[in-house]
Protein backbone atom coordinates (compact mmCIF):
# COMPACT_ATOMS: atom_id res chain seq x y z
CA UNK A 1 0.00 0.00 0.00
CA UNK A 2 2.60 2.76 0.78
CA UNK A 3 4.83 1.77 -2.11
CA UNK A 4 1.61 2.31 -4.75
CA UNK A 5 0.78 5.76 -2.49
CA UNK A 6 4.30 6.45 -3.17
CA UNK A 7 4.00 5.70 -6.95
CA UNK A 8 0.95 8.09 -7.03
CA UNK A 9 2.96 11.36 -5.72
CA UNK A 10 6.15 10.24 -7.58
CA UNK A 11 3.88 10.71 -10.88
CA UNK A 12 1.70 13.62 -9.43
CA UNK A 13 5.43 15.26 -9.14
CA UNK A 14 6.84 14.29 -12.13
CA UNK A 15 3.33 16.05 -13.86
CA UNK A 16 4.14 18.86 -12.20
CA UNK A 17 7.73 18.98 -13.01
CA UNK A 18 6.82 18.85 -16.83
CA UNK A 19 3.88 21.06 -16.81
CA UNK A 20 6.60 23.72 -15.32
CA UNK A 21 9.01 23.14 -18.02
CA UNK A 22 6.62 23.63 -20.75
CA UNK A 23 5.59 27.02 -19.25
CA UNK A 24 9.19 27.87 -19.78
CA UNK A 25 9.20 27.11 -23.50
CA UNK A 26 9.20 30.29 -25.36
CA UNK A 27 6.59 31.08 -27.56
CA UNK A 28 8.21 32.15 -30.62
CA UNK A 29 8.18 35.82 -29.86
CA UNK A 30 9.84 38.71 -29.06
CA UNK A 31 9.76 41.99 -28.42
CA UNK A 32 10.38 45.63 -29.63
CA UNK A 33 11.30 48.73 -27.45
CA UNK A 34 11.38 52.32 -29.20
CA UNK A 35 13.61 53.65 -26.24
CA UNK A 36 13.91 57.13 -27.95
CA UNK A 37 12.91 58.65 -31.40
CA UNK A 38 14.53 62.49 -32.14
CA UNK A 39 15.25 64.62 -34.80
CA UNK A 40 18.65 64.92 -36.20
CA UNK A 41 20.68 68.30 -35.55
CA UNK A 42 20.62 70.14 -38.91
CA UNK A 43 24.30 70.90 -40.11
CA UNK A 44 24.30 74.90 -40.30
CA UNK A 45 26.49 78.19 -40.42
CA UNK A 46 26.16 81.11 -38.33
CA UNK A 47 22.60 81.03 -38.94
CA UNK A 48 20.37 78.93 -36.78
CA UNK A 49 17.59 76.98 -38.51
CA UNK A 50 13.98 78.37 -37.19
CA UNK A 51 13.01 76.05 -34.59
CA UNK A 52 10.59 72.64 -35.85
CA UNK A 53 7.93 71.15 -33.41
CA UNK A 54 7.96 68.26 -36.17
CA UNK A 55 4.92 65.58 -35.45
CA UNK A 56 6.60 62.30 -36.30
CA UNK A 57 4.47 59.36 -37.05
CA UNK A 58 5.81 56.29 -36.72
CA UNK A 59 4.84 52.80 -38.73
CA UNK A 60 5.80 49.26 -38.35
CA UNK A 61 6.23 47.37 -41.92
CA UNK A 62 6.86 43.64 -42.27
CA UNK A 63 7.98 42.28 -45.23
CA UNK A 64 6.60 45.69 -47.46
CA UNK A 65 3.68 45.46 -45.90
CA UNK A 66 2.57 48.10 -43.46
CA UNK A 67 1.28 46.34 -40.44
CA UNK A 68 0.46 49.12 -38.22
CA UNK A 69 0.78 53.07 -37.39
CA UNK A 70 2.32 53.09 -33.43
CA UNK A 71 0.80 55.36 -30.97
CA UNK A 72 2.78 57.31 -28.28
CA UNK A 73 1.05 54.48 -25.51
CA UNK A 74 2.15 51.96 -27.74
CA UNK A 75 5.94 52.86 -27.93
CA UNK A 76 5.66 53.64 -23.85
CA UNK A 77 5.43 49.75 -23.71
CA UNK A 78 7.55 46.45 -24.98
CA UNK A 79 5.68 45.78 -28.72
CA UNK A 80 5.36 42.02 -28.63
CA UNK A 81 6.42 40.41 -31.98
CA UNK A 82 6.89 37.38 -34.07
CA UNK A 83 10.18 36.40 -33.85
CA UNK A 84 12.71 35.75 -36.86
CA UNK A 85 10.89 38.24 -39.24
CA UNK A 86 12.09 41.07 -40.92
CA UNK A 87 10.64 44.55 -40.26
CA UNK A 88 11.32 48.30 -41.04
CA UNK A 89 10.35 51.08 -38.85
CA UNK A 90 9.40 54.40 -40.62
CA UNK A 91 9.37 57.41 -38.88
CA UNK A 92 8.59 60.70 -40.68
CA UNK A 93 7.00 64.20 -39.85
CA UNK A 94 3.36 64.63 -40.94
CA UNK A 95 4.06 66.95 -43.79
CA UNK A 96 6.52 63.93 -45.80
CA UNK A 97 5.74 64.28 -49.08
CA UNK A 98 4.09 67.84 -49.42
CA UNK A 99 7.76 69.22 -50.75
CA UNK A 100 6.59 67.98 -54.22
CA UNK A 101 4.10 70.50 -54.38
CA UNK A 102 5.85 73.52 -53.20
CA UNK A 103 5.57 76.64 -56.07
CA UNK A 104 7.46 79.89 -56.00
CA UNK A 105 5.70 80.94 -53.68
CA UNK A 106 6.19 78.94 -50.55
CA UNK A 107 9.41 78.36 -48.30
CA UNK A 108 8.74 75.30 -47.61
CA UNK A 109 9.67 73.71 -44.56
CA UNK A 110 11.96 71.39 -42.84
CA UNK A 111 10.85 67.49 -43.61
CA UNK A 112 12.26 64.43 -41.77
CA UNK A 113 12.07 60.71 -42.54
CA UNK A 114 14.14 57.82 -41.64
CA UNK A 115 13.68 54.09 -42.37
CA UNK A 116 15.51 51.57 -39.85
CA UNK A 117 15.15 47.79 -40.65
CA UNK A 118 15.20 45.56 -37.98
CA UNK A 119 14.22 41.62 -36.46
CA UNK A 120 13.57 40.76 -33.18
CA UNK A 121 15.03 37.72 -31.58
CA UNK A 122 12.61 34.78 -29.88
CA UNK A 123 12.40 35.98 -26.11
CA UNK A 124 14.76 38.77 -26.24
CA UNK A 125 13.82 42.53 -26.37
CA UNK A 126 15.10 44.98 -29.33
CA UNK A 127 16.03 48.18 -28.44
CA UNK A 128 15.90 50.95 -31.05
CA UNK A 129 17.28 54.27 -30.89
CA UNK A 130 16.38 56.72 -33.35
CA UNK A 131 17.92 59.72 -35.09
CA UNK A 132 15.35 61.06 -37.92
CA UNK A 133 17.13 63.60 -40.38
CA UNK A 134 15.83 66.36 -42.31
CA UNK A 135 15.71 64.95 -46.27
CA UNK A 136 15.77 68.47 -47.75
CA UNK A 137 17.99 71.49 -47.41
CA UNK A 138 17.80 74.67 -46.56
CA UNK A 139 19.01 77.96 -48.42
CA UNK A 140 19.07 81.52 -45.91
CA UNK A 141 19.97 84.70 -46.74
CA UNK A 142 22.23 87.01 -44.15
CA UNK A 143 22.80 90.36 -45.15
CA UNK A 144 22.84 91.84 -41.54
CA UNK A 145 26.02 93.33 -42.36
CA UNK A 146 24.83 95.21 -45.41
CA UNK A 147 21.14 96.05 -44.38
CA UNK A 148 20.41 99.49 -43.21
CA UNK A 149 21.07 103.20 -44.24
CA UNK A 150 23.58 101.12 -47.00
CA UNK A 151 21.16 99.27 -48.48
CA UNK A 152 17.55 100.81 -49.29
CA UNK A 153 16.41 98.32 -51.64
CA UNK A 154 17.28 94.86 -52.60
CA UNK A 155 15.71 91.35 -54.35
CA UNK A 156 16.92 88.27 -53.78
CA UNK A 157 16.10 85.06 -55.44
CA UNK A 158 17.58 81.26 -54.59
CA UNK A 159 16.70 78.71 -56.92
CA UNK A 160 16.45 74.81 -57.25
CA UNK A 161 14.57 72.35 -58.95
CA UNK A 162 12.59 74.63 -61.09
CA UNK A 163 11.58 76.43 -58.59
CA UNK A 164 12.69 80.13 -57.50
CA UNK A 165 11.86 81.72 -53.70
CA UNK A 166 12.19 84.98 -53.08
CA UNK A 167 13.98 85.26 -49.43
CA UNK A 168 14.61 88.86 -47.21
CA UNK A 169 16.83 89.37 -44.88
CA UNK A 170 17.76 86.03 -41.99
CA UNK A 171 14.80 84.27 -43.98
CA UNK A 172 15.41 80.52 -45.17
CA UNK A 173 14.09 78.70 -48.11
CA UNK A 174 13.95 74.60 -47.96
CA UNK A 175 14.46 72.41 -51.67
CA UNK A 176 13.63 68.91 -52.14
CA UNK A 177 17.16 67.08 -52.30
CA UNK A 178 17.81 65.00 -55.24
CA UNK A 179 21.04 63.23 -56.24
CA UNK A 180 23.34 65.97 -58.30
CA UNK A 181 20.88 68.81 -57.32
CA UNK A 182 22.18 72.62 -56.96
CA UNK A 183 21.20 75.86 -56.30
CA UNK A 184 21.77 79.00 -58.06
CA UNK A 185 20.68 82.70 -56.72
CA UNK A 186 20.92 86.32 -57.13
CA UNK A 187 20.99 89.79 -55.47
CA UNK A 188 19.33 92.71 -57.48
CA UNK A 189 20.33 95.82 -54.94
CA UNK A 190 20.03 99.77 -54.78
CA UNK A 191 22.11 101.79 -53.03
CA UNK A 192 21.51 104.97 -50.83
CA UNK A 193 22.94 106.43 -53.69
CA UNK A 194 20.66 104.64 -55.95
CA UNK A 195 23.60 102.92 -58.22
CA UNK A 196 22.71 99.34 -58.88
CA UNK A 197 24.07 96.18 -58.65
CA UNK A 198 23.10 92.54 -59.52
CA UNK A 199 25.30 89.45 -57.79
CA UNK A 200 24.70 86.20 -58.94
CA UNK A 201 26.18 82.69 -58.38
CA UNK A 202 25.18 79.17 -57.72
CA UNK A 203 26.52 76.14 -55.36
CA UNK A 204 26.68 72.30 -56.51
CA UNK A 205 27.52 72.40 -60.13
CA UNK A 206 30.75 73.03 -59.80
CA UNK A 207 33.53 70.53 -58.61
CA UNK A 208 34.21 70.33 -54.91
CA UNK A 209 30.64 71.51 -54.56
CA UNK A 210 28.37 69.53 -53.51
CA UNK A 211 24.42 70.01 -51.99
CA UNK A 212 23.73 67.82 -48.84
CA UNK A 213 20.29 66.74 -46.95
CA UNK A 214 19.76 67.63 -43.63
CA UNK A 215 22.09 70.99 -44.42
CA UNK A 216 21.54 74.60 -43.93
CA UNK A 217 23.38 77.29 -46.62
CA UNK A 218 23.64 80.58 -45.61
CA UNK A 219 24.22 83.15 -48.27
CA UNK A 220 25.84 86.49 -47.28
CA UNK A 221 27.96 89.34 -47.86
CA UNK A 222 31.67 89.44 -47.80
CA UNK A 223 32.61 93.57 -47.45
CA UNK A 224 36.63 92.11 -48.32
CA UNK A 225 35.28 90.61 -51.73
CA UNK A 226 32.38 92.94 -52.17
CA UNK A 227 30.37 89.55 -53.27
CA UNK A 228 28.21 87.14 -52.16
CA UNK A 229 29.31 83.97 -50.40
CA UNK A 230 28.07 80.43 -49.22
CA UNK A 231 28.85 79.31 -45.74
Amino acid sequence: MRKKILYILSGILLLAGCRQENLTVPSGEGYLSVGNIELQAQTITEIASRAVDATLLVELWKGGVKVRELSVDEMQNKIELDAADDYTLKVYSSNYGEETSWGNADKGEPVYYKEVPFRVKEGETTSLKIQVPMIDFAVCLDLSNVTGEWLSEYNFTVTSGGRSVSLKDGETAYFPYAEGVFFTYQLDVTNTDSESNTQSGSWGNKDGQTVNINTLYTISYNWSTRSLVVN
